[in-house]
């Protein structure tokens, strides 16, 4: 699944057979870059846009095309699908505090709703996920400062569990993910603080 700009400038969803090369455009809205595929390859979920409208989706779209199906709208982003597929996970805020919602792939109202606890907001970095036996979903918060760190919140509830200590630079979690058996977390970071100061002497 691949994010493509093409004409009007606008990002659309496509699908790319990696044995082939051949392309196929499964979506026709408005900015759509943020996408989450079912483990079983028929559904993708993304957020997007409207042609006639600037409020935010989240869509469930087949992996062969056709209509989108509406999940979510409003303030959502971030969309992310359970590891057995049955759940999709979202930020939103509608004018309130930031909730993450835990909602069905077959729609309905939300399962589950947690507040996002302050620095935990993803707003700049759509690194959303699961755990690999799907007990929870993560994501990355800031720890202190600008430090950041991947979280994990339990689905049954309770506090949020930090699975990564992070104390200095690089303080910025680009990415993570897990190995297939959940045994192992890699984690790719990147620098805050990336600028040098430089000093030139004796030129004209």
């Amino acid at each position: 699944m691949l994010s493509r700009v093409i004409e009007n400038l606008t990002p659309k969803l496509w699908r790319l057979n990696v044995a082939t090369g051949e392309l196929k455009q499964l979506t026709s809205g408005k900015s759509e870059t943020t996408s989450s595929c079912t483990p079983d390859g028929k559904w993708v979920i993304y957020q997007g846009f409207l042609a006639t409208d600037s409020m935010s989706h989240i869509f469930k779209v087949s992996i062969d095309g056709g209509t989108p199906i509406e999940l979510a709208r409003g303030d959502v982003t971030s969309p992310a699908v359970s590891p057995d597929g049955s759940l999709v996970v979202y930020v939103t805020s509608n004018g309130t505090h930031p909730k993450w919602v835990v909602q069905s792939l077959v729609g309905g109202a939300p399962a589950r709703e947690f507040d996002v606890p302050p620095g935990g907001e993803p707003w700049a970095h759509n690194v959303v996920g699961w755990i690999p036996n799907g007990r929870g979903f993560t994501y990355v918060g800031n720890t202190t400062g600008s430090t950041q760190d991947v979280y994990m919140q339990p689905l049954t509830g309770g506090p949020r569990v930090q699975l990564t200590h992070f104390v200095s630079e690089p303080a910025l979690v680009m990415a993570y993910g897990w190995s297939r058996d959940g045994k192992k977390f890699a984690v790719t970071r990147g620098r805050y603080n990336n600028t040098d100061g430089v000093m030139f002497s004796n030129f004209r």
